[in-house]
């Protein structure tokens, strides 16, 4: 990953700067020497891929320059460090276009820089020495940082080549399902009726060539992943069994990503009290746990695995984006990072 300097020294008191860039909202914190929490700032999207990287480095100037002020430090004022854990930051060339493109324009936001993927903000945010991030939004992903700092990844290929147990991979089943069956191809595990009527409202149609409109001309993933809450109400609500068994086979597969990374987790992961720990971020994974949980843990009883925590962050991971700004700067930041979770599953996964 990418960490850079600021010229400029001097005793001062040092602030610290971290950004989780999204591809639609950014979030900024300015912390004190202590860790204790200063500022908070909210920004447009800092993805480089989606604003260019000219456009990237603007907002989150502005970003910065808004938590600076809300901290009341002067905007000319360096942090001591920025941590800026983004979405698109996962290629050491664009992590470097983006530090040089802020010394450049300007030199005054930070004097230490570092630029890591959104994933491992979210994880800095909940673990001190690594730990395993699955992700269930829009899309899906799966990521583990081990204690040694190597990193490995299980997903995050996008709508075509993946994001299985995502939002829309289970709203692109639904409508898959009922399709095969009003076709004829497949027969439904359950009657469809309930999920079909929910489809047929959800966009609107009135004959199944409708649909084409939105999955082809006017194609919008994240309209199309939306479809998700609509069948979670299905499945909490009235029980129904098509959209119970979604959920759980989204579970199965969200649970297989996390078997594909155990052998490259390190050990001491896997023998810490709760047994591996694992951070759920996204909406549909974090909202709708109570639907996933029995198929997920149904993939995992057979592996490695005895014991399993599962968390969900309380706080932005903004604060960890500037934990790990601070050890670029070479600083510890003292914070309980404990405060930052609450527990959605501990226990071995052989036992509901």
């Amino acid at each position: 990953y990418a960490c850079a300097l600021h010229p400029t020294m001097g005793e001062r008191r040092k602030y610290y700067g971290g950004v989780q860039g999204g591809g639609t909202q950014s979030d900024a914190v300015i912390l004190d020497e202590n860790g204790k929490l200063l500022s908070e700032a909210q920004g447009s999207c800092t993805n480089p891929w989606l604003v260019g990287f000219e456009g990237c480095v603007d907002n989150l100037s502005t970003l910065i320059a808004d938590a600076k002020r809300n901290a009341g430090i002067p905007v000319d004022e360096p942090l001591e460090s920025l941590g800026m854990a983004l979405s698109g930051g996962e290629q050491s060339e664009a992590q470097e276009k983006i530090i040089t493109g802020l010394q450049g324009k300007f030199p005054n936001t930070s004097r230490h820089y570092c630029v890591r993927t959104d994933t491992f903000g979210s994880i800095a945010t909940a673990f001190q020495t690594g730990g395993m991030v699955l992700i269930s939004g829009t899309g899906s992903n799966c990521e583990l940082l081990n204690p040694d700092g190597s990193t490995h990844r299980c997903g995050g290929w996008g709508h075509v080549l993946g994001d299985e147990g995502s939002g829309f991979w289970i709203a692109h089943k639904a409508i898959k399902i009922v399709y095969d069956a009003n076709d004829g191809l497949a027969v439904p595990p359950y009657d469809v009726t309930v999920v079909k009527g929910l489809i047929w409202n959800y966009f609107k149609i009135k004959q199944p060539f409708d649909i084409l409109d939105f999955l082809y001309t006017n194609f919008k993933k994240s309209f199309i992943a939306k479809l998700c809450k609509e069948l979670a109400e299905a499945a909490r609500t009235s029980r129904d069994p098509l959209a119970l068994h979604i959920f759980k086979e989204a579970g199965i597969v969200l649970g297989k990503h996390i078997n594909a990374l155990l052998p490259k987790a390190d050990q001491s992961l896997l023998t810490t009290p709760g047994g591996l720990h694992v951070l759920a971020v996204g909406s549909v994974l974090t909202h709708c746990w109570d639907l996933l949980q029995e198929g997920l843990l149904e993939a995992l009883r057979g592996s490695d695995i005895s014991t399993i925590t599962i968390v969900k962050l309380k706080v932005s991971s903004a604060f960890g984006a500037a934990v790990l700004g601070s050890k670029a700067a070479g600083s510890v930041l003292n914070i309980d990072l404990s405060t930052n979770t609450s527990l959605l599953y501990s226990g071995s996964p052989g036992v509901m």
